[in-house]
């Protein structure tokens, strides 16, 4: 199983530094989990060379926008990246989306691709 990879918020002061926090604990938890620690840089470069390497991403919504980008592009481009907007209490119900969002630039065209809405 490929280790879940976290990303580390070494230049954002506040956010970055909770988002670290918060993640240690968590992760903390779930010790048969296996996780790693990278900066964003870092990551995008690895999921470039060596995408078999990442599992799950864990990333706060602006790295985690950035790289799921990339991996789209390493896929095919953005009609075959899923995305997921999970809510772990089971609070409110989560949400599973294309990550082009629904493209209404292409609307009436006959040229969108459904893929991501279909892939789990």
């Amino acid at each position: 199983m490929a280790a879940h990879q976290r990303l580390q918020g070494n230049a954002l002061n506040f956010t970055g530094v909770l988002w670290d926090d918060l993640f240690a604990e968590i992760s903390a938890e779930y010790p048969d989990v296996p996780s790693n620690n990278l900066l964003v840089d870092a990551a995008a470069l690895h999921l470039v060379q060596h995408p078999e390497k990442f599992g799950v991403v864990v990333a706060s919504n602006l790295f985690g926008d950035i790289l799921s980008d990339l991996g789209a592009a390493l896929v095919g481009g953005l009609g075959f990246a899923a995305s997921a907007n999970l809510n772990p209490e089971r609070t409110f119900p989560s949400m599973f989306e294309p990550v082009h969002g629904s493209a209404p630039d292409i609307a009436g065209q006959n040229v969108a691709n459904p893929v991501a809405s279909l892939w789990p």
